[in-house]
């Protein structure tokens, strides 16, 4: 059966609520950020979420019926950067144009995660050059260890899976 079963839109807005709250858990997970680590900061926070999300959307993406699931984890992804800028401060004349450039830089990541994702070097300076503006970041290579072992786990596993938060922080 497919992500949706027999439900409509009403269960892709469902679907989308728990796996964006999975995603974000995982992107937020404290051992990620730190001293040698992802910076604490909010383009630190939005270039996890934006490599936990896009995992999400190439495994929605290959599961049949999942587009209207994907469509909403988008949508709600990002109202979801758009209150972070706001609750940042960031004024009302602003945010349309940071929000533009937030979509340019995301759809960007996601291609080049999604074609380095079965590289673990690639994927290692890619993270590399996105979140730290360093090829050779030291970080890089663990980071991009864990993205790649989620891939290949959640690839193996029904679309539903991607609602559950524990698998997104354990087994990696």
């Amino acid at each position: 059966m497919s992500i949706l079963g027999i439900f409509g839109k009403s269960a892709a807005n469902e679907a989308a609520d728990r796996i964006l709250v999975a995603t974000m858990q995982a992107a937020r997970a404290p051992e990620l950020y730190g001293e040698g680590r992802v910076p604490d900061t909010m383009d630190g926070r939005f270039e996890l979420a934006t490599a936990f999300a896009t995992l999400a959307l190439l495994r929605l993406k290959v599961a049949p019926d999942a587009d209207r699931v994907a469509q909403a984890y988008t949508d709600k992804l990002f109202r979801l950067f758009d209150a972070g800028l706001r609750e940042a401060g960031v004024g009302d004349l602003s945010v349309a144009r940071r929000m533009k450039a937030l979509a340019g830089a995301f759809y960007g990541r996601l291609a080049a995660y999604e074609s380095a994702l079965e590289d673990a070097v690639r994927l290692s300076t890619a993270l590399g050059r996105n979140i730290w503006n360093d090829e050779f970041a030291p970080f890089a290579p663990e980071l991009a260890g864990r993205l790649r072992a989620l891939h290949v786990r959640q690839s193996g596993e029904p679309p539903q899976a991607l609602e559950a938060a524990e698998p997104w922080l354990t087994g990696v």
